[in-house]
């Protein structure tokens, strides 16, 4: 399961809370991966007990204490491991509840499928919107991180972002097209 991973990528830049790796999943990595918080700290057990992270309890004086998580050198290794595997066969399982819908749209009247799909339109250009607001902060992301070039990695999953959600719509409003010829 990729939410480990990407745990164990967060990490590797800097020591985080469960609360900045759960926020960290919520902005500005969302469009692309998200997790609930009961599976970031569930998430963060398991990759303790196989000693990819540790964590340490820090004191505070003016508020509840923290943990604070870091990554072991065998959570390196095993991201390292990760990011280099080449089988694509988990990556190739696509799950769709949209085209699920879709597919079974004939249980439905036409101009329901196509609020659906409006609706879904109106999401899409929502991400857009926000992967825009997003994009000018990526040089602060990488300098909080103090790692250069990481603003190149993380610009090829932003293009990949809109390029999908703009192809989403296309195909969104030729959906729409084509119901209205059956109208």
């Amino acid at each position: 399961m990729p939410l480990k991973h990407a745990i164990l990528g967060l990490l590797n830049y800097k020591e985080m809370t469960g609360y900045d790796i759960d926020r960290t999943l919520n902005s500005p990595i969302a469009f692309f991966w998200h997790a609930q918080t009961s599976q970031v700290y569930k998430e963060l057990n398991a990759l303790t007990k196989h000693n990819w992270v540790v964590s340490e309890t820090v004191v505070q004086t003016d508020k509840p204490n923290k943990k604070l998580f870091s990554i072991t050198e065998e959570g390196r290794y095993e991201l390292k491991r990760w990011l280099g595997d080449t089988n694509m066969e988990e990556l190739m399982k696509y799950k769709n509840p949209l085209l699920i819908k879709i597919f079974f749209s004939s249980n439905i009247e036409l101009d329901e499928i196509m609020r659906l799909l409006t609706q879904y339109i109106k999401e899409c250009e929502t991400v857009i919107m926000n992967m825009n607001e997003e994009l000018p902060q990526i040089p602060a992301y990488e300098e909080a991180i103090h790692q250069e070039n990481e603003s190149f990695y993380w610009g090829m999953t932003m293009t990949y972002g809109f390029m999908y959600y703009q192809n989403e719509i296309k195909w969104a409003k030729w959906c729409i097209d084509k119901l209205k010829e059956k109208i």
